[in-house]
Protein backbone atom coordinates (compact mmCIF):
# COMPACT_ATOMS: atom_id res chain seq x y z
CA UNK A 1 0.00 0.00 0.00
CA UNK A 2 2.82 2.40 0.85
CA UNK A 3 4.41 1.86 -2.57
CA UNK A 4 1.11 2.58 -4.32
CA UNK A 5 0.62 5.85 -2.43
CA UNK A 6 4.25 6.88 -3.01
CA UNK A 7 3.78 6.23 -6.74
CA UNK A 8 0.64 8.39 -6.79
CA UNK A 9 2.64 11.18 -5.15
CA UNK A 10 5.55 11.15 -7.62
CA UNK A 11 4.84 14.58 -9.12
CA UNK A 12 4.29 16.37 -5.77
CA UNK A 13 7.37 14.61 -4.38
CA UNK A 14 9.55 15.76 -7.28
CA UNK A 15 8.20 19.31 -6.92
CA UNK A 16 8.89 19.28 -3.16
CA UNK A 17 12.42 18.01 -3.69
CA UNK A 18 12.94 20.85 -6.18
CA UNK A 19 11.95 23.36 -3.50
CA UNK A 20 8.36 23.87 -4.62
CA UNK A 21 6.38 21.93 -2.04
CA UNK A 22 2.74 21.73 -3.11
CA UNK A 23 -0.01 23.33 -1.07
CA UNK A 24 -2.94 21.24 0.07
CA UNK A 25 -5.70 21.43 -2.53
CA UNK A 26 -8.26 18.83 -1.53
CA UNK A 27 -9.29 16.88 -4.61
CA UNK A 28 -7.83 19.47 -7.00
CA UNK A 29 -4.64 18.74 -8.95
CA UNK A 30 -1.63 21.08 -8.96
CA UNK A 31 -1.08 20.92 -12.73
CA UNK A 32 -4.50 19.99 -14.17
CA UNK A 33 -7.59 22.19 -14.39
CA UNK A 34 -10.42 21.56 -14.28
CA UNK A 35 -9.87 18.65 -11.92
CA UNK A 36 -12.03 18.19 -8.88
CA UNK A 37 -15.52 17.83 -7.52
CA UNK A 38 -18.37 19.87 -8.93
CA UNK A 39 -22.02 19.78 -7.80
CA UNK A 40 -24.97 19.12 -10.11
CA UNK A 41 -28.26 20.99 -10.09
CA UNK A 42 -29.79 18.26 -7.92
CA UNK A 43 -26.97 18.35 -5.38
CA UNK A 44 -24.90 15.36 -6.50
CA UNK A 45 -21.10 15.63 -6.49
CA UNK A 46 -19.17 14.51 -9.56
CA UNK A 47 -15.40 14.35 -9.87
CA UNK A 48 -13.92 15.23 -13.27
CA UNK A 49 -10.45 15.33 -14.72
CA UNK A 50 -9.78 17.19 -17.98
CA UNK A 51 -6.24 16.10 -18.86
CA UNK A 52 -5.83 17.03 -22.52
CA UNK A 53 -6.80 19.66 -25.03
CA UNK A 54 -8.97 17.09 -26.85
CA UNK A 55 -10.92 16.55 -23.63
CA UNK A 56 -11.21 20.29 -22.97
CA UNK A 57 -12.68 20.86 -26.45
CA UNK A 58 -15.18 18.00 -26.05
CA UNK A 59 -16.01 19.12 -22.52
CA UNK A 60 -16.75 22.71 -23.55
CA UNK A 61 -18.72 21.77 -26.66
CA UNK A 62 -20.57 18.63 -25.56
CA UNK A 63 -20.86 18.79 -21.78
CA UNK A 64 -21.11 22.50 -20.96
CA UNK A 65 -22.43 23.38 -24.43
CA UNK A 66 -20.24 26.50 -24.37
CA UNK A 67 -17.92 26.25 -27.39
CA UNK A 68 -17.15 29.97 -26.99
CA UNK A 69 -14.85 29.05 -24.07
CA UNK A 70 -12.42 27.62 -26.62
CA UNK A 71 -11.59 31.10 -27.93
CA UNK A 72 -11.15 32.63 -24.46
CA UNK A 73 -7.39 33.15 -23.86
CA UNK A 74 -7.82 32.45 -20.11
CA UNK A 75 -8.71 28.86 -21.03
CA UNK A 76 -6.42 28.53 -24.09
CA UNK A 77 -4.42 25.61 -22.69
CA UNK A 78 -3.74 23.69 -19.49
CA UNK A 79 -1.22 26.26 -18.21
CA UNK A 80 -3.75 29.07 -18.61
CA UNK A 81 -6.55 27.03 -17.02
CA UNK A 82 -4.33 26.23 -14.02
CA UNK A 83 -3.19 29.87 -13.77
CA UNK A 84 -6.86 30.90 -13.87
CA UNK A 85 -8.04 27.98 -11.71
CA UNK A 86 -10.59 30.04 -9.75
CA UNK A 87 -12.24 31.24 -12.95
CA UNK A 88 -11.97 27.79 -14.54
CA UNK A 89 -13.56 26.12 -11.52
CA UNK A 90 -16.28 28.77 -11.26
CA UNK A 91 -17.11 28.37 -14.95
CA UNK A 92 -17.30 24.58 -14.68
CA UNK A 93 -19.19 24.79 -11.38
CA UNK A 94 -21.80 27.10 -12.89
CA UNK A 95 -22.22 24.74 -15.84
CA UNK A 96 -22.64 21.72 -13.56
CA UNK A 97 -25.11 23.60 -11.36
CA UNK A 98 -27.38 24.06 -14.37
CA UNK A 99 -27.62 20.32 -15.12
CA UNK A 100 -28.94 17.33 -13.20
CA UNK A 101 -26.75 14.39 -12.20
CA UNK A 102 -28.29 12.19 -14.91
CA UNK A 103 -27.78 14.84 -17.61
CA UNK A 104 -24.15 15.30 -16.57
CA UNK A 105 -23.38 11.59 -16.42
CA UNK A 106 -24.78 11.08 -19.91
CA UNK A 107 -22.95 14.06 -21.38
CA UNK A 108 -19.65 13.16 -19.69
CA UNK A 109 -19.90 9.55 -20.80
CA UNK A 110 -20.87 10.47 -24.37
CA UNK A 111 -17.95 12.95 -24.55
CA UNK A 112 -15.51 10.31 -23.20
CA UNK A 113 -14.51 12.50 -20.24
CA UNK A 114 -13.02 10.91 -17.11
CA UNK A 115 -15.46 11.24 -14.21
CA UNK A 116 -16.67 9.54 -11.07
CA UNK A 117 -19.60 10.05 -8.77
CA UNK A 118 -18.71 11.03 -5.22
CA UNK A 119 -20.85 8.76 -3.10
CA UNK A 120 -22.14 9.04 0.44
CA UNK A 121 -22.32 6.12 2.86
CA UNK A 122 -26.02 5.81 1.96
CA UNK A 123 -25.02 5.54 -1.71
CA UNK A 124 -22.52 2.81 -0.84
CA UNK A 125 -25.14 0.91 1.17
CA UNK A 126 -27.49 0.92 -1.84
CA UNK A 127 -24.83 0.32 -4.53
CA UNK A 128 -25.69 -2.63 -6.80
CA UNK A 129 -22.11 -3.94 -6.71
CA UNK A 130 -21.77 -3.98 -2.94
CA UNK A 131 -21.33 -7.58 -1.86
CA UNK A 132 -22.48 -8.34 1.66
CA UNK A 133 -22.12 -11.24 4.01
CA UNK A 134 -24.18 -12.14 7.05
CA UNK A 135 -22.61 -13.47 10.19
CA UNK A 136 -24.09 -14.41 13.49
CA UNK A 137 -23.23 -12.64 16.71
CA UNK A 138 -24.21 -13.64 20.24
CA UNK A 139 -27.29 -11.39 19.90
CA UNK A 140 -28.33 -11.04 16.22
CA UNK A 141 -27.21 -11.67 12.68
CA UNK A 142 -25.40 -8.71 11.08
CA UNK A 143 -24.82 -7.83 7.45
CA UNK A 144 -21.68 -6.02 6.36
CA UNK A 145 -19.46 -5.50 3.33
CA UNK A 146 -17.78 -8.71 2.20
CA UNK A 147 -13.99 -8.81 2.32
CA UNK A 148 -12.46 -7.80 -1.00
CA UNK A 149 -10.44 -10.87 -1.86
CA UNK A 150 -12.30 -13.29 -4.14
CA UNK A 151 -10.70 -16.55 -5.18
CA UNK A 152 -12.36 -18.22 -8.17
CA UNK A 153 -13.48 -21.73 -7.34
CA UNK A 154 -12.77 -21.33 -3.63
CA UNK A 155 -15.87 -20.31 -1.71
CA UNK A 156 -15.17 -18.39 1.45
CA UNK A 157 -16.58 -19.38 4.79
CA UNK A 158 -17.35 -16.94 7.54
CA UNK A 159 -17.85 -18.04 11.10
CA UNK A 160 -20.00 -16.36 13.69
CA UNK A 161 -18.58 -13.61 15.86
CA UNK A 162 -17.68 -15.27 19.16
CA UNK A 163 -19.12 -14.14 22.45
CA UNK A 164 -16.72 -12.47 24.84
CA UNK A 165 -14.60 -15.21 26.34
CA UNK A 166 -16.15 -17.97 24.19
CA UNK A 167 -12.76 -19.18 22.96
CA UNK A 168 -10.77 -18.22 26.02
CA UNK A 169 -9.36 -20.68 28.44
CA UNK A 170 -8.98 -19.66 32.03
CA UNK A 171 -5.40 -20.45 33.04
CA UNK A 172 -5.20 -22.97 35.82
CA UNK A 173 -3.03 -22.26 38.80
CA UNK A 174 -0.01 -24.54 38.95
CA UNK A 175 -0.38 -27.41 41.39
CA UNK A 176 1.88 -27.46 44.33
CA UNK A 177 4.45 -30.21 44.17
CA UNK A 178 4.67 -32.71 46.88
CA UNK A 179 7.94 -32.48 48.73
CA UNK A 180 10.05 -35.53 48.75
CA UNK A 181 12.15 -36.23 51.74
Amino acid sequence: MFDVMADWLTVPLLNAEAGQSPKRMGLAHPSIAPYGVFRSKDGRDILISIQSEREWKKFCADVLEKPELLSDPRFANMVERVTNRTLTDTTVGDGFASLTRDELLKRLSDADIAFAEVNTMADLAAHPHLRRIEVGTPNVKVSYAAPAAIFVGEPRHYGAVPAIGEHSEVPKAPRARAKSS
